[in-house]
């Protein structure tokens, strides 16, 4: 298994460095160049020479590239032109908010889902299957955003149990911190639910058929021994696809979520970058954005070799 994660591991360097000249390409497609973002469409020429000179920007692009991927990889991605402060800084005091958001949406989509799915899967056919099966499709066709625009709606200004806006820090209070988070995490995880559930009965009724569970079920072994020692691993192998595919899509989606909320996460600082064009702070976010694909990616691979000694194997 080490052997297997450190072939992934390595794997991965070509897809970061391939990563990073994308990000680094975000400020040499700018209209106008980064000297005319800074100083306005109406500064002369000579100016606009002055500070291209300044910032180095008449260096070739490789020679750019290495001088801001050696900063990145030191920690250091420049200063935000608007927010005057170092971006690093930036996205650590809001990263918490997105995580929370959608670790807590992967949560409850991933125990809500395969808890669902393999109740679904033993009784293929049944009334309780169909009712599943029904709500699951209705899920994965209701989205998110949407959905939290309902909760908040209803649980928040109707009912009033939770807030409707704003975000509290769990150091700061655990109770209103969960308070905060737990419609936008329902609103997350619900349609993640759905489709674990779909795969989750789909590769259980599958695993459920074949010889060796039949053999199984021959010998004796009561049902919830068969389904948590022989049925249950096997049949996660393709749900950990789903799971790792929505881990990506659920911090996307957390962007629009927090709009609804007006919570204070990376997605208020990714659309301010991109209305007032400041460069370092949307190169930030869309690196921390792509860094949490490849690592998921990566995730994935290594379940996979947990879960199927053949794929260790090839």
């Amino acid at each position: 298994m080490l052997k297997y994660g450190l072939t992934r591991l390595a794997a991965t360097v070509p897809l970061l460095l391939a990563m990073s000249v994308l990000v680094f390409l975000v400020a040499t497609i700018m209209p106008g160049g980064i000297a005319v973002v800074l100083l306005g469409d109406n500064a002369s020429p000579e100016t606009v020479t002055v500070l291209e000179a300044q910032l180095g920007l008449n260096d070739p692009l490789p020679v750019q590239y290495a001088r801001w991927l050696g900063n990145a990889l030191q920690g250091n991605l420049g200063d935000s032109w608007t927010l005057k402060e170092p971006v690093v800084g930036v996205i650590v005091r809001r990263m918490p908010v997105t995580l929370s958001l959608a670790v807590g949406g992967m949560l409850i989509g991933i125990i809500l889902g395969l808890m669902l799915g393999i109740i679904a899967g033993l009784r293929p056919g049944s009334g309780v299957d169909r009712l599943i099966t029904l709500i699951a499709s209705i899920g994965v066709a209701m989205p998110a955003f949407w959905l939290a625009m309902l909760l908040a709606v209803y649980f928040a200004v109707q009912l009033r149990w939770f807030p409707a806006i704003g975000y509290t820090p769990l150091g700061e209070d655990p109770v209103k911190w969960l308070r905060s988070i737990t419609l936008p995490c329902i609103a997350l995880g619900l349609p993640t639910a759905a489709l674990i559930v779909r795969q989750m009965r789909s590769s259980f009724i599958t695993v459920l058929q074949s010889r060796y569970i039949l053999a199984a079920h021959a010998t004796g072994i009561p049902l919830w021994q068969v389904v948590s020692r022989y049925a249950l691993r096997n049949a996660l192998v393709p749900v950990v696809t789903v799971i790792g595919f929505r881990l990506a899509v659920v911090f996307s989606l957390s962007l629009a979520v927090e709009q609804v909320f007006n919570l204070p996460g990376i997605a208020s600082i990714t659309i301010r970058s991109v209305m007032m064009r400041d460069i370092p702070l949307l190169q930030g976010t869309v690196l921390l954005t792509a860094l949490f694909v490849v690592v998921t990616n990566l995730l994935i691979d290594l379940s996979y070799g947990w879960l199927n000694p053949r794929v260790r194997l090839a």
